[in-house]
Parts: structure tokens; C-alpha cells; sequence
């Protein structure tokens, strides 16, 4: 029985990961994409959960404790400050103490500053437990990434990095229906909705951290994880060798000129931050901007509050399970097409041409009927959401072995600028005009923009991809002088 379960297992996992390398090569992969890929999976979604859930306790947290527009905003941007600022130095102690210790410590570290956000009294400790998961989840993808090549060579990393990042579009569709769970859970030992909401989340990493602590390996040399002949047949296989932690050029100058100075690297991050704006804009306000919808008032959120309608978080929670949901469903989707299409490029200014466009489309749909302005926002959710991990792929192939660590954190955290700016300028402009239209507005504008620089710059981008492949490594360089 249990011969049929693993049998079954590598089946399913084999076309990810599927080479032209010989059978027995295939065979210790598919074990070790068994051991480690879940664990990446989880950590990828429960790092969207608790990054994401401030906006789903929105409605019902902002009542309690007296939160403006402004200082959501302000909250929920709080979190990218030092999401930026610590991902460089996060991916500098992964490889001095080992992925599964350093991964394990970022998910207990964040999971606790999630849990406490419950506790929170007034904006000032809001603030407070954000900037403090951010300084926890800023690891959490370029570590992963980072921890993952560690076991996969270049030829297998598409479908190791497709894997993981689905761990965040599944976190889009489910985290909206399992707040609506922990909402439903008001006044249970007479704590809110939304204090268990964050209470509960937060436990979930933590759980998770001791998890990866304790079950993953360190390196593909670990005790207990490969028999000797495996991994004799891993090292006599020159195209099956992940990159090793160690013995990486930290070399400055080399830094600067594959990845910092590179022209290719700087158009894309241009066009992520232009996105990103949009993404974590809609990521963060979508349960307010239902809750004005739902009530009859468009986007005018101060003229639903004049009449004294308002919506419940549970019901704005499960309405906002649909274009989460469908983000999810966008993102696995248009991985594949891409995949079948040998395309990236065209589907991002594609997709993010259409999202832009319904966003822009929405204050005026919403205005005219709730259920059109609703259609729009899904539309938009899609557009925006579709193509996040084809655009990630293209930042990674820009990257070498000697250069990926520093690479991953660094475009991760320019791109990243997006997340900071959006959510706070939106509630800046909410307060200020009574309405989320200009906001909206602005950040859908600025989505086309994206979309229109990527399909112009496209060839640019080749041509730097090419130059970036031939570069010779610092070792290479080193031998030739």
C-alpha cells in the first residue's frame, strides 16, 4: 500500500520536474521534491496569510480601536519598511547557519508578531507588530529560493519556483473563507472576531517553523536524507548538482556589476514596482472597497458612513473569497500557458494591460451598478495577479550561481517600493477626498504603465538577459587573470 502512495506521488510530481537525465536521476529528485517542496508550499502561503489578513480584519478592527483611513494605510505599508531593509541581511545569516534553522526561526519570529497584532489598542502598536513582520517574513522568499537551488540544478528550478509561488496564489483564494471562519468566532471567550483572526493565523506559522526546524535537511549531504548511493550518483552527474551554500563570491565589485548595474534587471524592477502598486493596493483595500460597494455608495466609503450602512467582516470576508480566489486560479493558469506558449514577456503586458484597464474601469462601473463595478474588480484581481510568478522567473534568469543570493534579496526588495508607497497613498487620498476613486485611478494608470514598458523595452531585455548568461563567473575571471 504504501509502494502504491509513493508511486502515486512521483507521478504526480515527475512532469514538474521532468529532465532529460537518466531515470535513477529522476527517481532521487522526485524524493527530494517529496521532502522539501511541501514545507516550501506552506511557508509560501502562510507568509501571504499573515501578511494579508490586516485587510480582511479591516472593517471590524477599524471600528474598535478608531482607525482612519489614513492609518490603515499607513499600517498596512508599515510592513514593507522593514520587509525591504532586512532581506539582504536575512539571506546573509541563511548561509552562515543552515535554510532549515534560519527558515524555521522566520516563521516562529513572524507568526509571534502576527499573534500579538490581537493585542493591539491604537495605531501606534499597529504600527508597531507590522514593522515587526516585516522584519521576519523579508527572508522568506529569496531564502526559500535560495535554500531551494540548493538541491535543484538550473534545469529543474522552473517547476521547484512554480510549486512554491503557488503556495501564495493558493493563500489568495483561501485566506478570505478562513477569516470569514475565525470572524464568525466574535465574542467566543469574549474576545473579537478579529483578535482571533490574527491569533490563530499567527499560530499556524509557528507550528509551521518548528516543523521545518526539526523535518527538513540542511544540505543534500545531511544524515539520513540521501543513502550514499544516491548521493554518488547526484555527484557523478554533472547537470544534476544544486549550487552549495558555501564558497560564494561576496566580491563587491562583481555584485555591483552583474545585478546592482545591470540595465536589464533595473527595466524589470521598474515594471514591478509599477505593478506591484496595484497588486498590494487591491491585496490590502478590496475588503473596503466591497464593503462601500455592497452598501449602495460605490466607492464613496464617507457617504455610506453619513447614512450609517455598513457591512459585517464576515460577509465583506466571504465576498472578497471570489477575486482572491480567482487570483489564484489566474496565477496557476497563465503559468501554464506560458509554459506551453515559451512566452513571458507578451503575457505580462497582456495581463497587466487588462488588469489595468478594469481597474481604471472600476469607480465608474461601481458608481453605475454593484454587480458590474464587482465584475470589474475580478476582472482586475486577474490581470494584476496573473502573471507574478512569470515575471519573478524573468528577474531569475538574469541571475548566476554566484550571484543569486544577493540577487533574489536585492530585486525583491526594490520591487517591493510598490507595496510601501500604494497602500498608504491610498488611504492618505481615501481621507482626504471621502472616496477611493483617485487612488484607484492612480494605481491602475500606473499598471497600463507598466505594461506599456515592458512591451516596449522587450528586445532590451533579451538582448541584457543574453549579455548576462555570458558573463563569466568571479571564479572564471579570477582564473583568467
Amino acid at each position: 500500500m504504501d509502494a502504491e502512495i509513493d508511486a502515486s506521488r512521483e507521478e504526480c510530481v515527475a512532469p514538474l520536474l521532468n529532465t532529460h537525465s537518466n531515470a535513477e536521476v529522476d527517481r532521487i529528485y522526485r524524493k527530494i521534491a517529496w521532502r522539501l517542496l511541501p514545507f516550501a508550499f506552506l511557508m509560501s502561503l502562510v507568509s501571504y496569510v499573515d501578511r494579508s489578513n490586516i485587510s480582511l480584519a479591516a472593517v471590524d478592527m477599524s471600528a474598535d480601536i478608531g482607525l482612519t483611513k489614513s492609518q490603515f494605510g499607513v499600517a498596512s505599508s508599515m510592513f514593507f519598511v522593514t520587509y525591504m531593509i532586512f532581506q539582504i541581511p536575512s539571506n546573509a545569516v541563511l548561509q552562515r547557519v543552515g535554510g532549515p534553522m534560519w527558515l524555521g526561526i522566520l516563521l516562529i519570529g513572524w507568526g509571534l508578531a502576527a499573534s500579538l497584532t490581537a493585542t493591539v489598542r491604537n495605531a501606534t502598536e499597529l504600527y508597531v507588530y507590522r514593522l515587526l513582520l516585516g522584519v521576519f517574513e523579508a527572508g522568506t522568499f529569496p531564502g526559500l529560493f535560495f535554500y531551494l537551488v540548493q538541491f535543484f540544478p538550473e534545469s529543474r528550478t522552473p517547476g521547484v519556483y512554480g510549486i512554491t509561488l503557488a503556495g501564495s496564489s493558493t493563500g489568495m483564494g483561501i485566506s478570505a473563507p478562513l477569516a470569514a471562519g475565525f470572524l464568525s468566532m466574535n465574542g467566543v471567550l469574549n474576545v473579537k472576531g478579529w483578535q482571533w483572526l490574527f491569533l490563530l493565523e499567527g499560530l499556524l506559522a509557528i507550528v509551521l517553523g518548528v516543523g521545518m526546524m526539526l523535518l527538513l535537511p540542511k544540505s543534500l549531504d545531511s544524515k539520513g536524507f540521501l543513502t550514499r548511493k544516491e548521493q554518488m550518483i547526484l555527484n557523478n552527474d554533472g547537470a544534476a548538482q544544486g549550487t552549495p551554500v558555501h564558497g560564494k563570491s561576496k566580491n563587491l565589485l562583481y555584485l555591483l556589476n552583474t545585478v546592482v548595474l545591470n540595465v536589464g534587471l533595473w527595466v524589470l524592477m521598474l515594471c514591478g514596482v509599477l505593478a506591484a502598486t496595484m497588486k498590494y493596493v487591491a491585496m490590502f483595500w478590496t475588503p473596503l472597497w466591497i464593503d462601500a460597494m455592497v452598501n449602495g455608495s460605490g466607492l464613496d466609503w464617507a457617504k455610506a458612513e453619513k447614512t450609517g450602512q455598513s457591512d459585517d467582516g464576515v460577509q465583506v470576508a466571504l465576498l472578497s473569497t471570489i477575486p482572491y480566489a480567482l487570483s489564484a486560479f489566474s496565477s496557476v493558469f497563465f503559468g501554464w500557458t506560458s509554459e506551453k506558449l515559451h512566452d513571458r514577456t507578451i503575457h505580462c503586458f497582456c495581463m497587466w494591460l487588462i488588469g489595468g484597464l478594469f481597474f481604471l474601469l472600476l469607480p465608474w462601473l461601481a458608481g453605475v451598478d454593484v454587480i458590474l463595478g464587482f465584475v470589474a474588480l475580478m476582472c482586475g484581481h486577474v490581470g494584476v495577479n496573473g502573471t507574478w510568478a512569470l515575471f519573478h522567473s524573468l528577474t531569475l534568469s538574469f541571475m548566476t550561481d554566484e550571484n543569486k543570493s544577493f540577487g533574489l534579496a536585492w530585486t525583491n526588495s526594490i520591487g517591493n517600493l510598490g507595496g510601501f508607497f500604494g497602500p498608504m497613498v491610498t488611504g492618505f487620498l481615501a481621507d482626504q477626498t471621502g472616496s477611493y476613486k483617485s487612488a484607484i485611478w492612480g494605481a491602475g494608470g500606473m499598471t497600463v504603465a507598466a505594461a506599456v514598458v515592458i512591451l516596449f523595452v522587450k528586445d532590451t531585455i533579451k538582448k541584457e538577459h543574453k549579455t548576462s548568461q555570458i558573463r563569466p563567473t568571479f571564479h572564471q575571471a579570477k582564473m583568467r587573470r
